[in-house]
C-alpha cells in the first residue's frame, strides 16, 4: 500500500488508491505509470501534483533498494518546490532525501534535510510529514548510540501521530520505538511494540514493514536464547524482503541469520549469509551495513584460522568506520533538533 499523503488532494487520493494495488502486484508497472504521469502533469503546469507523483516513485523505489536512482531527482524536485512556494511538497522531499542520505551512511546531510522537512511541516501543519522527520532524526540518535534521545523522539512522533488514522506511520513508530528498547535491554517492552508494528503493517498492507517486525522479533528471541522463534521469525523477514527486492532489509536480516547459524553451531552457514549480506550492502551503497557486514566476517574468518582475510576484512571495517565518523552530526545540530520535554498529560 502506497503512503498516504497530507493534505491529501483529490487528485493524489485517487492515484495513491488507483496505483496501489497495482504496485503491490507489479511494482515495475507502478513506477512506469508514475513517471509518465509526472510527466503529463509537468507538461499541464501542475508542479505540486507531479512531485507528488515523484514522492510515490521514490517511497516505491526506496521499499526495492533502489531509492538512489531518484537521488538527483529528489534533489531537483526539492529545489523547485522551495521555489515554487510548495512547502508541503518541499517538506516530503525533504524528508525523502533525508532517507537517501541515512541509507548511505551521510548523517549530516540526513540531520539537516530531517531538520528542514520538519520546519516545513510544522509551517503548514501537515502532520504526517513532520512525524516522518521526528522519525528519522530519533534514527540519527540510535546511530549515534543515544538510544534514550531517540526514544524521546520517536514517543513525541507517536502521540502526534494519534490523530491520524495511518497504518504506515503507525508501523514505523512502533517498530522504532521497538529498537530502542531493545538496544536498551528492556525486551518485553521491545516485543510488545514490534507486535503493535507488526499488526499495523498488516492492517495496512505494508508488506515491507511486515518483513521488517519479523526481523526484529528474530533477534529478540535471540537475545531471549530461544533459538526456534528467532529462525522462524527470521526465515520470514528474509523470504518476504527477497520476494519484495528489499535489499537494506535482506542485508540487515542476513546479519540476523548469521548470528542464528553460530547459535547452531554452522560456521559455513554463518560465513555465506555475511557474504550475501555484504554483497547486498554494497549493491545499495549503505556504508553503515557494509561495516558491520565487514566486521562479522573478520570474526568469522578469524575464527577459522583465516587471518589474512580476516584482517583485509577489519581493514575495511575501519575504512568505513572512519568516512561515518566524518558524516556524524555535530552536537549542536542535534541540539536544534532536540524535541521540548514532553509535559506530564503527553506521556
Amino acid at each position: 500500500m502506497l503512503p498516504e499523503l497530507s493534505p491529501s488532494s483529490e487528485h493524489a487520493t485517487a492515484l495513491r488508491g488507483r496505483l496501489s494495488k497495482v504496485a503491490q502486484r507489479h511494482p515495475d508497472s507502478a513506477l512506469r505509470r508514475l513517471q509518465a504521469l509526472e510527466e503529463r502533469l509537468r507538461g499541464r503546469g501542475e508542479q505540486a501534483a507531479a512531485l507528488d507523483a515523484l514522492y510515490l516513485r521514490f517511497y516505491l523505489l526506496e521499499h526495492r533498494g533502489r531509492a538512489l536512482e531518484l537521488a538527483e531527482a529528489l534533489q531537483a524536485g526539492a529545489r523547485e518546490a522551495q521555489a515554487l512556494g510548495l512547502r508541503h511538497q518541499a517538506a516530503r522531499l525533504a524528508e525523502a532525501l533525508g532517507r537517501v542520505a541515512y541509507q548511505q551512511g551521510h548523517y549530516l546531510q540526513a540531520t539537516e534535510q530531517w531538520s528542514q522537512a520538519l520546519d516545513q511541516a510544522e509551517a503548514v501543519k501537515d502532520l504526517r510529514a513532520a512525524v516522518a522527520a521526528r522519525i528519522g532524526l530519533g534514527q540519527i540518535h540510535y546511530a549515534m548510540g543515544a538510544w534514550s534521545s531517540g526514544l524521546r523522539f520517536h514517543r513525541d512522533a507517536a502521540q502526534q501521530l494519534k490523530p491520524l488514522n495511518d497504518s504506515y506511520l503507525a508501523a514505523k513508530v512502533a517498530l522504532n520505538l521497538g529498537v530502542g528498547h531493545l538496544e536498551l535491554g528492556q525486551l518485553e517492552d521491545a516485543e510488545r511494540q514490534f507486535s503493535h508494528g507488526l499488526a499495523a503493517a498488516r492492517r495496512g498492507e505494508h508488506r515491507e514493514f511486515e518483513a521488517e517486525a519479523h526481523w526484529y522479533l528474530a533477534r529478540a528471541a535471540l537475545a531471549r536464547g530461544e533459538l526456534a522463534w528467532a529462525t522462524a521469525d527470521c526465515r520470514l523477514a528474509l523470504r518476504i524482503a527477497g520476494q519484495l527486492q528489499h535489499h537494506w532489509l535482506e542485508a540487515a536480516a542476513s546479519r540476523t541469520w548469521t548470528e542464528i547459524a553460530l547459535a547452531r553451531g554452522d560456521e559455513a552457514a554463518a560465513i555465506r549469509s555475511s557474504e550475501h549480506g555484504l554483497e547486498l550492502a554494497e549493491r545499495i551503497q549503505s556504508k553503515p551495513q557494509q561495516r558491520q557486514a565487514h566486521l562479522q566476517l573478520a570474526r568469522l574468518l578469524e575464527k577459522r584460522g583465516d587471518l589474512a582475510g580476516a584482517l583485509r576484512h577489519l581493514w575495511r571495517h575501519v575504512e568505513l568506520g572512519a568516512e561515518l565518523e566524518r558524516q556524524a552530526p555535530n552536537a549542536g545540530l542535534l541540539a536544534a533538533a532536540e524535541p521540548a520535554p514532553s509535559t506530564p498529560s503527553s506521556r
